[in-house]
């Protein structure tokens, strides 16, 4: 069950994790786009200065490394989209477009990479978003386009440019159509993943839940006395147990009915939980009896622990409700002592129990 509910958590998204990916992505996709620029201005086809064409360079990669880093220090995850897909996306239009006004022949290579990073935001903006992001880089293009047009009007076809910017466009909107479907199973898978760790959580706890009292049942107390001991024997943490008894509960259920024997188990749950340590484990072995796991405690500890219980019990009455007047309780208290079996423990600690019900009940005793 443990090893199931971990792989449903695991399928559910994890934001850092996520961050990471999309921070690697976008770092490939600049540095590939940055590259392709060097190799076309060795060519001679990347029309710019060296001067202009560092200043851009080192605009571009000043604000990718801040953008990197912010993803990186965590402060975006407050955000309803921690990796800032739209203002990533803003920020590309500019890039590419400006990278394109100076590649003539190449510009369609050069801003084709604009596409795996649409495709990488897609799945985090919705469809509406990136037909709008689609429409606005449609328009940048064109934009670029003219003004590259009006600059070097003679080196350049116009109905070449105008059918490379169609081309540009529709392979836009089909990447805004596909990413939105993408974001929506993307969403959609999350939704089903977060209720099938939570189906598993709630069958989790019903295995290890008792139905009456909604303490933990007798499995899972055994599988917390497994894990204490194996914390006792590798750091030497003690720990001790309270093996508790309501005395002479069948009369209750034989005078009064087992819907008051009911009502005294789950009254008696409430007491124990509210009056428990943090980290300490209380549950319903069977019938009256249950078990108090009590870490890092010693014998005379939990002895002490044991005497308070059963005070503070002593002070319930159900006289005016239809019920028994008071119902004491009897308890068996047992530390763990190295290296000695959960069985050994137990029984200790039952044989505890048996001393205080021979020597007249409602006390706490030592085996």
């Amino acid at each position: 069950m443990n090893s199931e509910l971990r792989q449903a958590e695991n399928l559910t998204l994890n934001e850092r994790r996520l961050l990471k990916r999309h921070g690697r992505s976008v770092l490939a996709i600049m540095a590939m786009h940055t590259l392709l620029c060097l190799v076309y201005y060795r060519m001679g086809a990347f029309l710019v200065s060296a001067e202009t064409g560092l200043f851009l360079l080192a605009g571009v990669w000043v604000s990718m490394l801040a953008y990197l880093l912010l993803l990186a220090s965590g402060l975006t995850l407050r955000f309803k989209d921690p990796s800032l897909s739209l203002p990533l996306i803003l920020y590309c239009i500019v890039v590419f477009a400006v990278s394109g006004y100076y590649v003539d022949e190449f510009r369609l290579s050069v801003v084709t990479l604009f596409f795996a990073i649409l495709l990488l935001v897609s799945f985090q903006l919705s469809g509406k978003v990136m037909v709008g992001v689609a429409i606005l880089s449609s328009a940048a293009y064109a934009i670029m386009l003219w003004l590259a047009l009006d600059d070097r009007w003679v080196q350049l076809s116009f109905s070449v440019e105008a059918l490379q910017w169609l081309v540009f466009s529709m392979i836009g909107v089909s990447f805004a159509i596909t990413g939105g479907g993408i974001n929506r199973l993307k969403k959609d898978l999350a939704e089903k993943n977060r209720e099938l760790a939570k189906g598993l959580e709630q069958v989790r706890e019903m295995a290890i839940r008792d139905d009456l009292t909604g303490l933990f049942n007798r499995r899972h107390l055994l599988e917390i006395l497994d894990r204490q001991k194996a914390l006792a024997d590798r750091k030497r943490v003690p720990f001790s147990l309270c093996y508790v008894d309501l005395d002479h509960f069948k009369l209750i259920n034989d005078h009064f009915g087992h819907e008051w024997g009911d009502r005294v188990l789950r009254r008696f749950s409430q007491v124990v939980l509210a009056d428990m340590r943090d980290g300490d484990y209380f549950g319903r072995l069977g019938g009256e009896e249950f078990l108090l796991i009590l870490p890092q405690s010693t014998e005379q500890g939990a002895l002490q622990v044991a005497e308070r219980l059963r005070k503070r019990w002593s002070q319930e009455a159900f006289a005016q409700e239809g019920g028994p007047a008071t119902v004491s309780l009897s308890v068996g208290v047992a530390g763990y002592r190295d290296n000695e079996s959960i069985e050994d423990v137990l029984n200790r600690a039952d044989k505890g129990l048996y001393k205080a019900k021979t020597s007249g009940r409602n006390q706490s005793q030592v085996a």
